[in-house]
């Protein structure tokens, strides 16, 4: 199995997310990596961009993003990979107080659950596997069949008409992902830290 494991950055990547990443490569045995520090572009969402079209031509079977700030166990590839899912992610929290999850939960009709419009107790992160509305790329696998359902590009930020953003170049992804009749899939189990 090849899998193209592409860090984005614009600013250097932490120490801790290259010890991190040395000790999930050395855990990885069956897998061919191909390794790709991503500096190309203004914004995350060029980077990711990059990155797709980068695995493309090594065809690899899955892109395996992580952002240049994040940590995780050395077995997180695996486990994400063991789900089988097209696109699954892990949920971890903001650099900012009060902390917010990268994870956006749905109802059971499949609509978005707006944290301004929902109690605490209901925005609890489930355990475990579970679908969710969006999930951040900053620890995230996808299949590479995705990109020859979605458009380009794949990843931007879109914002309102007063240049507010909206979506950040992830959940543009997971938007295009849904519309294109796949799901997004989180795996909570997984401890992430992300730096800062």
């Amino acid at each position: 199995m090849k899998i193209s494991l592409c860090v984005c950055t614009n600013r250097g990547v932490k120490p801790k997310t290259v010890g991190s990443l040395l000790t999930m490569v050395a855990y990885s045995k069956d897998i061919d990596f191909h390794i790709l520090v991503a500096e190309r572009g203004y914004t995350i969402g060029e980077n990711r961009n990059y990155c797709v079209v980068q695995a493309q031509k090594n065809q690899s079977d899955y892109l395996f993003f992580v952002d240049d700030d994040m940590t995780f166990p050395a077995g997180t590839l695996e486990r994400l990979l063991a789900h089988d899912k097209d696109v699954v992610g892990v949920n971890s929290y903001s650099r900012c107080l009060p902390l917010s999850s990268t994870v956006g939960l749905m109802d059971k009709n499949g609509e978005y659950m707006h944290p301004d419009k929902h109690t605490e107790w209901e925005m609890q992160i489930p355990g475990g596997l579970f679908k969710a509305y969006f999930v951040g790329a900053g620890v995230l696998l996808i299949n590479m069949s995705v990109f020859d359902k979605i458009k380009k590009p794949y990843f931007q930020f879109t914002t309102d008409k007063n240049g507010q953003i909206i979506h950040g170049e992830d959940g543009y992804f997971c938007n295009q992902v849904k519309k294109a009749g796949m799901e997004i899939w989180c795996d909570s189990s997984i401890e992430i830290s992300h730096l800062g």
